[in-house]
């Protein structure tokens, strides 16, 4: 992007951010009346009500910046299907749908995505350095599993889904820039704004211990459906040269440990989407690690992993290069991330439950808040 766009990097992300965080202030104040409230209980260790109003936030800026930058009728087929999921998402939050009803509507906006935008997995590329594999006849099942994969795989990272996102988005809005796909930067740029907003008082600060708004349902749903757009959108059609593996490391942490968990929960006789504590961030914590340092190393990583799809496309590494090591780096982790659970359960039976670090820096057991999903 450049010449009249030039200003754009400073302008679009600012005002979204300034929108989102005026959204988040407002919505806050009146998330009672909304009902959007995450009550404390049960594995969530928050000892007070947090409004769950920050993917609300985020969609109100993400409406208010395409319009400014007079990209709403581009992307409008976008809009309705992230308005779908935000909706349902808040139904959520206020009654608790049942994973079928939300798988349903997920497939719906997947609908609108796929007949309405044209926007479809064809490819996953040359990932075993033949040809590319197209996938025929299975390009909509295909396409509604990958968006469901990433909804899901976000939903599960808890209250880290914001500061992920923002990593994301980031490499998605260079993607977007170096492929010459305006409304894709401009609404990936608006994006890290908003959710920029968000974060301001969703992560913890010196002066701000604690995290006074949560995404909720609503958001994670949302912005996992906007990444597994995205995810797709850069990497098919005419002109996109960004391979379908290399979006997939951009999203490699969060898509790894949806899978690995779901994995380890059939092999353990459970539902799949049933909610526990078994994700990264809380193994993290339950060794003993703050809030912030876990944060520190889950965006840390976020950033490499989408170093490494991005700078491979760049550089033109082969996409059968980039398969194998992220294909063989999933199964390291799932087989030490399972190990290290099984060790770690095993000594909190027998010594009790394991303390963790929290926001202040005192101790708690571990009881941190649920993932919820489909």
């Amino acid at each position: 992007m450049s010449g009249g766009n030039d200003l754009l990097w400073l302008v679009a992300p600012t005002l979204a951010f300034l929108a989102g965080g005026a959204a988040t202030l407002v919505l806050a104040r009146a998330a009672s009346t909304l009902r959007l409230i995450d009550e404390p209980g049960g594995r969530k260790a928050h000892g007070r009500p947090v409004p769950l109003v920050g993917g609300l936030a985020i969609f109100l800026a993400l409406l208010a910046g395409t319009v400014i930058v007079d990209i709403g009728a581009s992307a409008g087929y976008f809009l309705f299907a992230l308005s779908i999921v935000i909706a349902a998402g808040m139904w959520d939050d206020v009654a608790e749908i049942s994973p079928r009803v939300k798988f349903a509507i997920q497939i719906m906006a997947s609908g609108v995505m796929i007949w309405g935008a044209g926007v479809e997995l064809t490819s996953v590329g040359n990932l075993l350095g033949w040809k590319s594999i197209g996938l025929w006849i299975f390009a909509i099942p295909m396409t509604v599993f990958a968006i469901v994969g990433v909804v899901n795989s976000i939903n599960m990272v808890d209250g880290l889904g914001g500061s992920v996102a923002f990593v994301a988005f980031a490499w998605y809005c260079a993607v977007a820039a170096q492929s010459g796909l305006e409304v894709q930067f401009k609404t990936a740029l608006i994006f890290c704004g908003a959710i920029a907003g968000f974060l301001l008082f969703n992560l913890r600060f010196p002066w701000q211990p604690r995290a006074k708004v949560f995404l909720g349902d609503a958001g994670s749903l949302m912005i996992g459906f906007a990444l597994g757009w995205f995810a797709i959108d850069l990497t098919q059609g005419a002109g996109r040269t960004f391979p379908p593996i290399a979006a997939l490391w951009v999203l490699l942490l969060p898509l790894a440990d949806c899978v690995s968990l779901m994995l380890r929960r059939v092999r353990a006789r459970k539902s799949p989407f049933v909610a526990d504590n078994h994700h990264i961030h809380h193994y993290l914590l339950a060794r003993g690690l703050t809030h912030g340092r876990t944060l520190g190393i889950i965006v840390t990583l976020s950033v490499a992993f989408g170093a490494v799809g991005y700078l491979g496309w760049r550089l033109g590494v082969s996409e059968t290069a980039l398969f194998w090591p992220f294909f063989f780096g999933f199964w390291a982790y799932h087989f030490w991330i399972k190990r290290e659970w099984q060790r770690l359960d095993t000594s909190t039976t027998t010594a009790g439950p394991t303390p963790v670090a929290d926001a202040t820096g005192s101790k708690s057991y571990l009881a941190l808040s649920s993932d919820s999903p489909l």
